[in-house]
């Protein structure tokens, strides 16, 4: 996608001369100019004026538009504009202010203020789901003090549900759930969720909100609630978890839960560090459970605390059908039994089973790699089978089981890989295990094309015995780097100058005036994180004053008649060998991200990628040519983070901090709420969830479609 100007007009003017008249055209809609305003973060006093004019706007569509795009350019000084908004008389629009006064509320000051504002809110507010909102992001302000935690934990809490002393276990039956108002609970519970998560070490939750929570946790078991009711309970044993409230009662009555997620939550419990009663029987009984994610995370919590003492477990768990959990069983196997012997013949069998099919890989190369930590000498004469496999990920693998075996040979042959990812493992193995090579792989490794494995050859070369060689050809590559003009090289820049900063540490000895020179012309970056490291850099050795003046880099151009033609579009993703999913594009919450997505799918961006990134209980990542973190479409897009949470089954950008988006995408396999305003959220599984949790690492975009 081409760059084109960044700031674009809040107004439009195009005159025409005919018979000596000039006529002007009148301006775009007020709705057009507002994303236009948005997605530019035009803060100019034109921009400026339409925001306060979205914000006067009769039309409460046009006011919540507004407020989310003021939302979004997240800085306080902009708070007063949001404020009147939170009393309007549309509860969407209220809705939106309070969202939007979370985003803004970036300084202590304005976190204060913030804070009070919405607890006044919540004291008048009568519509349930707004009152939610408000207090999701009352609990999610990044508090400095325990007084304004204890606040906001007081102003929460009334609405949960009071738990029934003289029955405990069933203190969330049906009967409960007639009293309470949904909308209104989930916004206390996912508020909880963030100000446990984010505060528990200034100010642990009070006994009260303890009681009450596991009174959420317990809601409406009987199956027959509702998504909201559901909900609840996740984000309440998410919240008990994260505060360390779970015990060994509330894991059986876990149980007892229709929903596979609570159960899986429960497992995180009991997995977690330090004592906890009953953990040996609780997890032996989620490894039993017919829902895969909880197996998979009672087995991580037994490879953590149990797997010393009794290894069974682990060795009947490489037999599970789930492919997430056998993978993980083989890693735990590689690590921690107390006794060799009884996973060698599994792990060596496995591994000797290495197939050439495609997508058949996985087990052998996992246990590859088990099988060079725990037997060495069984390991050794297969290892070369995996080095010269067709498939890359396998030969990346090769290089993690010839780094703990110690086989320098190999892993200078796989540092010459065809494939860079390969290359990244073995350079990476060869520093872990100090080969006097490794610094020359470092600086070929340099001018390859791929960011990851530049960042990797950047982090090893910070031995400033060899600065004389490692120097220019560090310098070199920032060179090359920097003439790309591509947003998404940010990180292996960032890393080259981080080594050259070592070169020269502390006080810039060695570093000769015209090398620092050359880095002080980056100070004028395009990127400011780039501008201001060379300028700290610059500073720090001559002890004189260096300004960061990052040059301004344009962001696309998106019109938005464009956005409009997007209602209604669809995708269906055909993977490789394991079936089709489908979703639905989120456009009114995120429009410029969909439009990179759409424009990006349309022309076959996708087709053939991979996803690469496998996590179970977590995401699964994929959408870069070169499959790995840092190779991605370029330029950076805007982030569009909202009141959207990260559920299961929706999708997401990837990113590495603010507005950094390089078009590669993940679907959330969990509700996830700690992503939630952070990352953007545009679209949603609508079929297909299925296939989505079968995929393994590599699995094969073949087809992204766009449907109408």
């Amino acid at each position: 996608m081409r760059a084109a100007p960044f700031r674009r007009p809040a107004t439009v003017a195009l005159t025409l001369v005919a018979l000596g008249c000039t006529v002007l055209t009148a301006q775009p809609p007020l709705r057009d100019r507002l994303l236009t305003v948005e997605d530019a973060r035009d803060a100019s006093n034109a921009g400026m004026a339409v925001l306060r004019e979205g914000l006067a706007s009769r039309d409460p569509a046009l006011r919540r538009r507004a407020a989310r795009a003021v939302g979004r350019f997240e800085r306080p000084d902009f708070l007063a504009s949001i404020v009147p908004l939170l009393a309007d008389a549309d509860a969407r629009v209220r809705q939106e202010a309070a969202n939007a006064a979370g985003q803004l509320a970036t300084t202590p000051e304005s976190i204060l203020d913030v804070h009070t504002r919405l607890r006044r809110r919540l004291q008048a507010e009568q519509d349930p789901d707004t009152w939610g909102v408000v207090a999701a992001t009352l609990g999610r302000l990044r508090y400095e003090r325990s007084e304004h935690v204890s606040a906001a934990e007081d102003a929460l809490r009334r609405v949960l549900p009071v738990a029934d002393t003289t029955d405990p276990v069933r203190a969330g039956e049906a009967a409960a759930v007639q009293r309470i108002q949904p909308g209104a609970v989930t916004g206390a519970v996912k508020g909880f969720e963030a100000l446990v998560r984010q505060s528990r070490r200034l100010l642990p939750p009070a006994s009260e909100t303890v009681d009450r929570l596991r009174a959420a946790a317990l809601l409406g078991r009987d199956g027959a609630a509702d998504d909201r009711i559901i909900r609840i309970r996740r984000l309440a044993w998410t919240t008990l978890t994260s505060a360390g409230e779970v015990d060994a009662g509330l894991v059986d009555a876990a149980f007892d839960d229709p929903d596979g997620e609570v159960r899986r939550i429960a497992m995180v419990a009991v997995s977690g560090e330090g004592e906890f009663a009953g953990r040996a029987r609780l997890l032996a009984r989620g490894l039993a459970d017919p829902h895969a994610p909880v197996r998979d995370e009672a087995l991580r919590g037994w490879g953590r605390h149990l797997q010393r003492s009794d290894c069974q477990p682990v060795l009947r768990a490489i037999d599970d059908p789930n492919g997430h959990v056998a993978l993980q069983a083989i890693d735990l196997a590689g690590n921690g039994c107390p006794d060799a012997a009884p996973q060698t013949p599994r792990l060596r069998t496995l591994a000797d089973g290495l197939s050439s099919a495609p997508g058949a890989w996985h087990r052998a190369a996992h246990a590859i790699v088990a099988l060079a930590r725990t037997a060495p000498a069984e390991a050794a004469p297969l290892l070369p089978r995996f080095a010269a496999h067709g498939t890359w990920q396998v030969r990346m693998y090769a290089a993690r089981a010839a780094g703990t075996l110690g086989d320098g040979d190999v892993l200078l042959m796989l540092a010459r890989d065809a494939h860079d990812n390969v290359r990244e493992a073995a350079l990476g193995q060869l520093v872990e295990i100090r080969h006097p090579d490794a610094v020359r792989v470092a600086i070929d490794a340099l001018s390859r094309p791929d960011y990851q494995l530049v960042q990797t050859a950047a982090r090893a070369l910070h031995d400033r015995a060899r600065r004389a060689e490692t120097l220019p050809a560090l310098l070199a590559a920032l060179a090359r780097l920097t003439a790309e003009q591509r947003d998404t090289s940010r990180d292996p820049r960032t890393a080259i100058l981080e080594a050259v900063k070592q070169l020269g540490w502390p006080d810039g000895a060695g570093i000769t005036p015209a090398q620092i020179d050359t880095i002080r012309a980056y100070a004028s970056d395009a990127d400011r994180e780039v501008a201001s490291r060379a300028a700290d850099l610059v500073q720090t050795w001559t002890k004189a004053p260096q300004a960061s003046q990052p040059r301004h880099r344009p962001m696309p151009y998106v019109p938005v008649a464009e956005i409009d033609a997007l209602a209604g579009v669809r995708a269906r993703v055909t993977m490789a060998g394991r079936g089709v999913f489908e979703v639905r594009f989120l456009v009114e919450e995120a429009p410029f991200t969909v439009h990179r997505v759409v424009t990006l799918a349309r022309r076959g961006y996708y087709d053939g990628l991979t996803f690469h990134r496998v996590v179970p209980n977590f995401v699964i990542q994929g959408g870069s040519p070169g499959a790995n973190e840092y190779v991605g479409d370029g330029p950076y897009m805007r982030d569009e983070v909202g009141l959207r949470s990260h559920r299961r089954g929706t999708l997401g950008i990837s990113t590495r901090g603010r507005d950094t988006g390089d078009a590669q995408i993940f679907v959330n396999l969990v509700d996830l709420p700690r992503l939630d305003h952070a990352y953007t959220v545009f679209a949603e599984v609508t079929s297909g969830m299925d296939v989505i949790d079968a995929i393994l690492e590599g699995d094969v975009m073949e087809r992204f479609e766009i449907l109408p």
